[in-house]
């Protein structure tokens, strides 16, 4: 019997200024011995103070991920990573403890403007006992190792081939199998990345000097006068409880007809330095129970963020089984709530237990596999500890994400290509972009292998308005025929704080471009003519951030806008 198959899978800026000249001057080895020094006597020497200042990560760096920075910023965020690491890897092998390495890393955090004292002291705090298990029971890693697979940079290269795996399916057989149209549709609805921040404060400081802002505590850091608005904000602020609401309501009196409700994960919000496994398990078993109170009687198909994990990113692999560095806390939470609530059978407890990760069958000839492609997150520690698929299975990032381990992507994009044939789409998140990747077979981006469509984001982190999806599905084929993106302005909700938001249908892919169909060569096409076609670019452009205004003011010429249509292509790396 043949299946089609749904994957649901989880799944920035441009660097105008950054480190200076003086970069190319400075070396691990004299970074290395400045930091020694400072560590055994306490004192900053003249040595150290000027690697410290040419080091210092500029304040426009600071929110930017680290695998997007290119010439001087790639150089001088990899001597940073590999200096640091290297030094407390041999201060650890020497018997230093966690306390003092903790204390050191964060007054160097400090030092090098990475964040705040207090956003330093948690993320450290969350994340070394993970990295010393990994060194500790490591005897033979190294700096480059951890800031190699982090950065993956032609700046910062190490030795690929020993982290080197992968999956043999050449020998599997494939067959393509055509099927009719049919003229009866489903309907299915994205939820996508959440965040719900249960500290989100609002008319409180949207314009603060931490990684996320809108949150109680932070109004006396608020020099701007920038204030957090009633529904959410265009700042780095989360998903307020009563916008979480106002969504699903929404959704349950809009859409009458839902066959089935896609949600590709990312409930937990971005005050990533002060979570706790317990805020976690509240904001989660929450959320899903709010999913369940609006849609008891829709089929939900639910997989994990990156943000689920505690600390974020980390996934640990079966064979970790202290509770302190486990995420079978993770793993046990959801089989319990997502079996109990009735959308999944208990026959896919045993995966989601082994990596939070199913496979099942709603009807004859459709198959859906619900994948947990954290793993492959390249702030994931754990890939350090065993880099190889830990779970028998690949991805929730989207595919070609630059946030994903290269191996694993080509890997994961390896199978994908291979399987195309019963494949008819993937649905993921992360970026919080209305988005879409094209996959190619060869990497000369000539023959389509599938794509994979990208819910977007009901928060508005950062400078976007929410969304959700709601896709046209063909009942036999089940190949996406087109799709309808809803959306509300956060501006002219705010002006309007005891008005419900006015959510309306921004676009239909169709429509919008113009499009016949959502075949494969239509939307290559589509492609082609947006790379020479400035209505569509700009057409794109201004989906891509849901239409908001943040973002829409900024200026964007065409150089610029072109490289938000680079991402779209995806093909396996060699």
């Amino acid at each position: 019997m043949r299946f089609n198959i749904i994957l649901l899978i989880f799944s920035i800026f441009s660097l105008v200024n950054g480190f200076n000249n003086d970069i190319q001057d400075i070396n691990v080895t004299s970074v290395m011995d400045e930091i020694t020094k400072w560590v055994n006597s306490g004192e900053e020497t003249k040595m150290f103070k000027e690697s410290i200042q040419v080091l210092t990560l500029p304040n426009e760096l600071q929110l930017i991920n680290w695998r997007t920075f290119t010439a001087l910023n790639s150089m001088g965020i990899c001597t940073i990573c590999k200096s640091i690491l290297q030094t407390f890897i041999k201060f650890r092998k020497q018997g230093m403890s966690e306390n003092d390495i903790a204390k050191n890393v964060i007054k160097l955090c400090v030092l090098l403007n990475f964040q705040t004292e207090r956003v330093c002291t948690g993320i450290v705090k969350l994340n070394l006992p993970i990295i010393l298990h990994i060194i500790d029971s490591k005897s033979n890693i190294h700096a480059s190792d951890i800031c190699g697979i982090v950065l993956e940079s032609k700046s910062c290269p190490f030795n690929v081939k020993k982290y080197e795996w992968t999956v043999p399916i050449d020998h599997i057989s494939t067959e393509k199998i055509s099927m009719k149209e049919s003229n009866d549709t489903i309907k299915i609805i994205q939820i996508t990345d959440i965040h719900y921040d249960p500290k989100y404060e609002p008319y409180g400081n949207s314009f603060c000097n931490e990684p996320t802002c809108c949150r109680k505590g932070q109004n006396i850091t608020n020099s701007s006068n920038k204030t957090a608005g009633y529904w959410a904000d265009y700042n780095k602020c989360d998903t307020p409880w009563h916008s979480v609401i106002n969504a699903l309501s929404h959704i349950k009196v809009t859409h009458q007809n839902i066959d089935y409700i896609y949600f590709t994960g990312d409930v937990i919000d971005h005050g990533v330095w002060e979570t706790s496994m317990k805020g976690n398990i509240e904001i989660l078993h929450k959320t899903y129970s709010e999913i369940y109170k609006y849609f008891k009687d829709i089929p939900v198909y639910p997989i994990l963020g990156n943000h689920e994990s505690h600390p974020m990113n980390q996934f640990a692999p079966q064979n970790i089984t202290d509770d302190n560095l486990s995420t079978n806390w993770l793993y046990s939470l959801v089989a319990d709530l997502w079996i109990s609530f009735g959308w999944l059978p208990e026959s896919t407890r045993a995966t989601i237990l082994q990596g939070g990760f199913y496979t099942l069958s709603p009807r004859k000839g459709f198959r859906i596999i619900a994948l947990n492609s954290n793993v492959c997150y390249c702030y994931n520690w754990w890939l350090l500890h065993q880099h190889q698929d830990p779970d028998g299975q690949l991805h929730h990032i989207p595919p070609g994400d630059h946030d994903c381990q290269y191996i694993w992507k080509r890997e994961y994009l390896k199978i994908i290509n291979k399987f195309s044939h019963i494949i008819v789409a993937q649905f993921n998140g992360h970026t919080h972009n209305d988005e879409l990747r094209i996959v190619y077979k060869d990497k000369n981006a000539k023959n389509v292998s599938h794509i994979a469509w990208n819910g977007g984001s009901i928060t508005t982190y950062v400078n976007l308005n929410p969304n959700y999806k709601l896709y046209t599905i063909d009942n036999n084929t089940l190949t996406v025929k087109d799709f309808e993106n809803w959306i509300y302005n956060i501006t002219l909700a705010n002006e309007h704080p005891t008005q419900q938001p006015q959510w309306y249908k921004s676009y239909s892919f169709k429509n919008e471009y113009n499009l016949t169909d959502l075949s494969l060569d239509s939307l290559n096409n589509w492609f082609l003519d947006m790379k020479n076609n400035k209505d569509t670019l700009n057409r794109y452009y201004k989906n891509f951030f849901k239409h908001a205004d943040a973002a829409l003011q900024k200026n964007c010429d065409l150089k610029c806008k072109e490289k938000y249509i680079n991402s779209i292509i995806v093909t396996v790396p060699h």
